[in-house]
């Protein structure tokens, strides 16, 4: 950034040449030409990167800002390594290529509001045709030995390609994650990995944004849009992860916005705080019986889901377990506070869902009522069409265009009943978590429900 000290020095180094010129004009009668005025502190431009094959990061690296990474190779990021992103980089996949981020260390995507970082594709490729058809590139994959990741102020749009025997983490052998399944668009696996993602939009992925499997997370102010084709979760978060997802728009996900377990957990039970967050027509491309479309926690996990705003869901908050109960830690879990709409019966009658342990939504929590949202109609910008009556698999009506959720305003207007409903209670498990030299805070929950509040 140029400041007054660097204006000052420009400045002297300008009316020096000035006067030399000045000088040997009057010695010499020589004009000099402009071009031989050489100025020392003009700075090359950062020059783009082209990557063709796997790109190793052995030492600090820097792609600096405006630049363009032609992302044609798996990047990988040795041990006690960072990358650092600065505003503006925009990083296009080659959908040929298939690439992944294979993160030994840490990897720092620092963007701004005015400078976002891209990780997309090229403009020909970028096309609402491609929306959820398209994944073209393999995901950021944290080690067990990674520190680090964050996203702040990033645009990410169409990951989770197919995994073929060529990429690192099927050669390392990775948990979970098999040749010809879809690659998650994010993967940790320590319990300690700081996961940052803030201001940031993620969308137009065809499976699972995010699949933690041990991290301290923190996912703020951020969209989530067009998640999973037949299936997925925005947030598909597993044992060993703890931390907040708290104001964020969840519009449009095959499944669910967050949803947590801890099945095989040993040293570090998942626990989850999911407050203020605002989640639209979720639940409808899954093609599987029984599956959420909001909230879902299940096996031995254990939060705080509360405040958030569900709108034309295809279930409410869900508890897996029946009649009979649940192995969800209910003793260390809260579920409250949550507005519902539904402009179906199919949704209304499953805001206590009927697959899950809770048969009755929770005692602070609204039900039926239009949320007044600034603008968005919650009775016609989406709807749902069943075949026969009791259809299993209702048809989502859903326009799929290029930031579609920029067109409607989800704050709430000043009549809305959800505007005073909220509660105040809860604390963000990591308030702060300071990383890549900035200190990024989550505030605690709000007494209105859902992300935005009022304008």
């Amino acid at each position: 950034m140029k400041n007054l000290n660097n204006f000052l020095v420009k400045g002297t180094i300008i009316l020096s040449t000035l006067f030399f010129v000045s000088s040997c004009t009057n010695d010499n009668d020589e004009i000099l030409d402009n071009d031989d005025i050489e100025n020392p502190d003009e700075e090359e431009p950062a020059e783009d990167i082209n990557i063709t094959s796997t790109y190793v990061i052995s030492e600090d690296e820097t792609w600096e800002e405006g630049i363009t990474v032609n992302w044609g190779g798996h990047v990988v990021i040795e041990e006690g390594v960072t990358l650092t992103i600065e505003p503006g980089v925009k990083i296009l996949a080659n959908k040929n290529a298939a690439p992944e981020f294979y993160i030994k260390g840490s990897f720092h995507a620092l963007g701004t509001e005015e400078a976002p970082i891209y990780v997309t594709v090229p403009e020909a490729d970028r096309t609402e045709d491609a929306i959820l058809n398209l994944a073209a590139w393999g995901g950021f994959i944290c080690t067990a030995s990674a520190e680090s990741f964050v996203l702040d102020h990033a645009v990410v749009e169409f990951g989770n390609a197919v995994l073929t025997d060529d990429h690192i983490s099927i050669q390392e052998g990775l948990v979970k994650l098999e040749v010809g399944e879809p690659s998650y668009g994010f993967y940790s696996e320590n319990p300690n990995t700081k996961v940052v993602v803030h201001n940031s939009i993620i969308a137009y992925m065809s499976d699972d944004a995010f699949r933690p499997e041990g991290g301290q997370i923190s996912f703020y102010n951020n969209v989530f849009a067009y998640i999973g084709s037949t299936g997925g979760e925005a947030l598909n978060i597993k044992k060993g992860t703890t931390g907040d997802v708290a104001y964020n728009l969840f519009y449009h996900i095959a499944t669910n916005g967050p949803k947590w377990s801890n099945k095989n957990g040993v040293d570090v039970q998942s626990n989850i705080n999911a407050y203020n967050n605002t989640i639209v027509s979720g639940g409808w491309r899954r093609n599987k019986s029984g599956r959420g479309g909001s909230v879902n926690i299940e096996e031995s996990a254990r939060g705080k889901v509360v405040n958030n705003m569900i709108v034309n869901c295809r279930y409410g908050v869900r508890i897996v377990g029946d009649e009979e109960g649940t192995n969800v830690d209910m003793e260390n879990t809260t579920v409250d506070y949550q507005y519902y709409y539904g402009n179906h019966d199919r949704m209304t009658s499953e805001f206590a869902p009927s697959n899950g342990y809770l048969k009755a939504i929770s005692e602070n929590s609204i039900a039926g009522g239009d949320p007044m949202f600034e603008n968005y109609n919650v009775q016609t910008a989406f709807t749902i069409t069943e075949s026969t009556p009791g259809d299993e698999f209702p048809t989502p009506n859903e326009g799929r265009k290029f930031e579609e959720w920029n067109n409607y305003d989800f704050h709430l207007k000043s009549n809305s009943e959800a505007l005073t409903s909220g509660t105040v209670n809860v604390s963000p498990m990591y308030g702060s978590i300071t990383v890549a030299g900035k200190t990024y805070s989550v505030p605690r929950s709000s007494d209105y429900i859902g992300a935005f509040g009022t304008k």
